[in-house]
């Protein structure tokens, strides 16, 4: 029994020593506040830039909390995906309280905006997180009352629910970065 223990406890350690825990997104965001995209707006809607504050509020996620029913505008199922960092420091309680996070926003896919935009021009602190699929699929799943498990046809044919790859080129700001004359990255942030 002895060697048992000891065994499980060789191998729990070498376990975490080679496959430590990663953060997951909002791990890494925990003491860092939201702040909205009329924040972003400043600097990501400029025209030497890209206006990427107008491609967002022309697109499906800046009208996300406007599709929900009465109701549903307090339903915290709804909210965690209808609203900008519902449950997190300084993200959307209310309506009435912060109703400058209601919608998906920038920092649902980039992270919280606090120290990227109090950092200086010249030294510019890069977004809390990089966009990636576990970020959409906290709200692009089975879970989400309008899942259609067959929207998407992925690369081999098969019908998918959501095909990250095809859903970032729609949300990957591609028209302002052509309209700057560069090519968009290839997760779709900036």
């Amino acid at each position: 029994m002895k060697r048992l223990l000891i065994l499980g406890l060789i191998v729990g350690t070498a376990g975490l020593l080679l496959f430590p825990a990663q953060p997951s997104v909002s791990d890494e965001a925990d003491d860092i506040a939201f702040v909205g995209a009329a924040k972003c707006k400043m600097c990501h809607n400029k025209s030497s830039s890209g206006k990427f504050y107008d491609d967002w509020e022309a697109g499906p996620h800046a009208k996300a909390f406007e599709v929900l029913k009465d109701d549903e505008k307090k339903d915290p199922k709804c909210l965690k995906c209808h609203t900008t960092g519902y449950g997190m420091k300084d993200g959307f309680v209310s309506l009435e309280e912060t109703e400058k996070m209601a919608g998906v926003q920038c920092e649902m896919c980039h992270g919280p905006g606090e120290k990227h935009i109090k950092s200086k021009k010249d030294n510019v602190i890069p977004h809390v997180w990089k966009p990636v699929e576990e970020t959409c699929k906290k709200c692009h799943n089975e879970e989400n009352p309008n899942w259609d498990p067959n929207r998407y046809t992925d690369a081999d044919g098969n019908k998918t629910g959501f095909d990250y790859k095809q859903a970032v080129k729609k949300i990957n700001h591609g028209a302002v970065f052509e309209a700057i004359g560069k090519k968009p990255p290839m997760t779709g942030d900036l």
